[in-house]
């Protein structure tokens, strides 16, 4: 499964009509030490552009917006139970599990979100 990847730094690989996202090597690099996960419930609604559950680290809490809008069928507890998985293992660490019903259509191939985070700017962005 090919990931993509968001302008907020969230991954996607899609399985059929399941959504698996993730936080990006990137973004977990920025946020530093992750102390606590807070996720939606199985059986919730995300939508596109919206606020699923944030993410509190060390240096700061950051709300995480949704790359697809449908039912999430099932969060990954071992990350809500031990944050810290996700720093050692970002692009095997998903968050949820999401029966697609639409994808953002504005998602980045690795290539091109390695470019985007190669950017000068985005090095020293803080999230």
């Amino acid at each position: 499964m090919e990931k993509k990847y968001s302008k907020k730094h969230l991954w996607i690989e899609m399985d059929g009509e399941t959504a698996i996202i993730g936080i990006s090597d990137f973004l977990q690099e920025k946020l530093g030490d992750i102390m606590f996960i807070n996720l939606p419930e199985p059986g919730e609604q995300v939508k596109i552009d919206e606020r699923f559950g944030d993410v509190e680290s060390k240096k700061t809490v950051m709300d995480m917006e949704s790359i697809v809008s449908g039912e999430v069928m099932k969060v990954n507890e071992d990350v809500v139970d031990e944050p810290y998985l996700i720093n050692d293992a970002p692009n095997e660490s998903w968050l949820i599990k999401v029966k697609a019903d639409e994808v953002a259509d504005n998602l980045m191939d690795e290539a091109a979100y390695a470019k985007h985070i190669s950017q000068p700017w985005m090095q020293s962005h803080k999230e």
